[in-house]
């Protein structure tokens, strides 16, 4: 199965409605490859401190209560990744080479590390990531 690793920008758009904000059916699409088994979604744990932030901040844009929001993406048979030293020490290395948050990098680095590609909304992110070429941006997909 193919494995890819998505950030926080593509998930929260699982929660979204068509219209609500661009690229919700792409990210929609990407859940439903992975829950019919074409693909394999990989996340570091960071993903739900993430999640549960934004929705802390953006509850009124979401048509579901928070924590039944966190609760399902829970149930999504998601691969979760805790962080370990080998994570954090390329997680580090992507973050200095690329000048990108240490949160933003951890998402990078565990695609490299699982020979994955990563998707991404994040126009800023995927403008100073756009020359890996395992790196997709989510308005690019259909």
């Amino acid at each position: 199965m193919t494995p890819f690793v998505v950030d926080s920008s593509v998930v929260f758009k699982w929660y979204r409605q068509t219209g609500d904000e661009d690229y919700v059916p792409q990210a929609v699409s990407v859940l439903e490859r992975h829950l019919h088994g074409e693909i394999e979604i990989h996340v570091p744990d960071l993903l739900f401190y993430e999640l549960g932030n934004i929705l802390r901040l953006k509850e009124t844009l979401v048509s579901k209560d928070a924590l039944t929001i966190l609760t399902e993406t829970f149930a999504l048979s998601l691969q979760i990744h805790p962080i370990n030293l080998a994570l954090s020490e390329e997680t580090f290395r992507f973050a200095r080479a690329r000048d990108l948050t240490f949160y933003d990098a951890s998402f990078v680095a565990l695609a490299h590390l699982l020979d994955a590609s990563f998707i991404t909304a994040d126009k800023k992110l995927f403008s100073k990531l756009k020359t890996m070429p395992t790196t997709i941006f989510l308005g690019s997909l259909s």
